[in-house]
């Protein structure tokens, strides 16, 4: 009897954490298996524009302010760079055409096939909904509309000798899953390769970057540069953050499609940072009784040492015997602000 081959759903929260297109290590793999034949990539049209929402809003709420002319004359009296005038509804429609570009290319590279929400009758759907069943028999029913319809299309798609496999962190998934068939849940693209058995033993990789720290430490940095930390102090700002220090707590790796291609790791690391804040100054704010706010009339600005938790894929080049030769990527494995304790407690006392 021939061996199966797995259609694989990503779902948006997994597409979105694997990094901006055309993502980062991990996306990369599930290339290398479609290219190898292993699984097929299935969406659904709903799926890509959540993808597109969420990139486009992100992008919007770090650049919106460009959309006014005060902040334009600013930026031009500060830096004498004159910014090109852009309404803000135009502005966030210029991104999401963008991202809807990227993305679509990003799908097309893995070959996907592209499901239509319009394909199901909306009665299934609300047959479900009125029985609270499914995807609608916990709280937020409401919210479940999108994916009870990514859910009825995926159902459609899976059979003996192509079972699908759906990649979410969405445990809204787990009961409806239970109860169907030829269709099983993974909670992550690592869970997903341990599953077709891509996982290695490989107790030299640790060597290696215990070895590599320095490079390590640098490959942090830099990301974190590009990240965006939250301080937990009302409306600070964390202006620049240099890492220091990186300590390794887990690592797990995946062997490559063909020999030379890189090795995946998937790992939890540790890293110190030293990073500049600025906040307004709440403690010597002023209370305005008839808004019944505070306005603080100060700005308080310092360095302070913080400690991050940071989930991460690494692609790691080989040599020609191919052991571990170079950290070629490494990309944080989620889609939110990493927060940060500006102001530990002894600093009070």
């Amino acid at each position: 009897m021939p061996k199966s081959k797995p259609k694989v759903f990503l779902d948006a929260n997994i597409v979105i954490s694997a990094g901006k297109p055309p993502g980062g290590p991990e996306l990369a793999r599930v290339v290398d298996l479609v290219e190898a034949g292993l699984v097929t990539i299935v969406t659904t049209d709903l799926t890509i524009s959540e993808v597109v929402k969420k990139h486009t809003l992100n992008d919007y709420e770090l650049i919106r302010e460009i959309g006014q002319p005060h902040f334009r004359k600013v930026v031009e009296t500060a830096i004498g760079v004159r910014l090109p005038e852009i309404r803000r509804a135009e502005l966030k429609q210029k991104l999401s055409a963008k991202y809807e570009a990227s993305i679509k290319a990003m799908f097309s590279g893995l070959r996907a096939k592209t499901l239509a929400i319009d394909s199901i009758k909306p009665s299934s759907i609300l047959a479900a909904y009125a029985a609270g069943e499914g995807f609608f028999s916990g709280e937020g029913k409401k919210d479940q509309f999108p994916d009870a319809f990514a859910f009825e299309c995926l159902k459609q798609e899976a059979s003996e000798k192509e079972p699908v496999i759906i990649v979410s962190q969405d445990r809204d998934f787990i009961r409806p899953v239970e109860s169907a068939t030829h269709i099983s849940l993974v909670a992550s693209l690592a869970d997903l390769f341990a599953a077709l058995g891509l996982q290695i033993e490989a107790p030299e990789i640790n060597d290696f970057l215990e070895e590599h720290k320095e490079e390590l430490v640098e490959a942090v940095d830099r990301e974190l540069a590009n990240w965006g930390l939250q301080g937990d102090v009302e409306d600070s700002q964390i202006d620049e953050t240099t890492v220091t220090e990186v300590d390794i707590e887990d690592v797990t790796a995946f062997r490559p499609m063909l020999k030379g291609d890189p090795i995946l790791l998937v790992a939890r690391l540790v890293a110190k940072a030293n990073a500049y804040y600025t906040h307004p100054d709440w403690d010597n704010a002023s209370y305005d009784s008839e808004d019944k706010v505070l306005i603080p009339r100060n700005e308080v600005s310092g360095e302070t040492e913080v400690e991050l938790q940071l989930d991460v894929s690494i692609s790691i080049l080989v040599d020609d015997d191919g052991e571990p030769a170079q950290i070629e990527e490494l990309q944080f494995r989620n889609d939110d602000f990493l927060y940060v304790e500006l102001h530990r407690y002894e600093d009070y006392k």
